[in-house]
């Protein structure tokens, strides 16, 4: 959740880094096998929060800048890190509008 909206950081996945993704994360075993899978479930969460009240930011995690924060931040590529990392952007673009 981003500090003060009631925004939720969705991580998000473009079909064609889907497989490199799953290369690299370290829980890819807790994700679907195929994209359509994961999508088919994704949408069914943003419905979800949707309906709780929810404003969806769906945020892109593309495999060689979400590696990079990884490495940056010495952490496993996890479902902890992608959420941390949505969250930080989600928070960033939230702060840029402010100024």
């Amino acid at each position: 959740m981003a500090a003060r909206s009631k925004t939720f950081a969705l991580p998000w996945f473009a079909h064609s880094d889907y497989p490199a993704l799953l290369d690299l994360f370290s829980d890819s075993d807790m994700l679907p096998a195929t994209y359509d899978a994961w999508l088919e479930r994704a949408k069914g969460v943003e419905r979800q929060f949707q309906k709780a009240g929810l404003h969806i930011s769906k945020t892109w995690i593309r495999p060689i800048p979400f590696a990079a924060w990884c490495d940056e931040r010495n952490i496993s590529p996890d479902q902890v890190a992608r959420l941390t990392f949505v969250n930080e952007a989600v928070r960033d673009r939230l702060e840029s509008r402010r100024h």
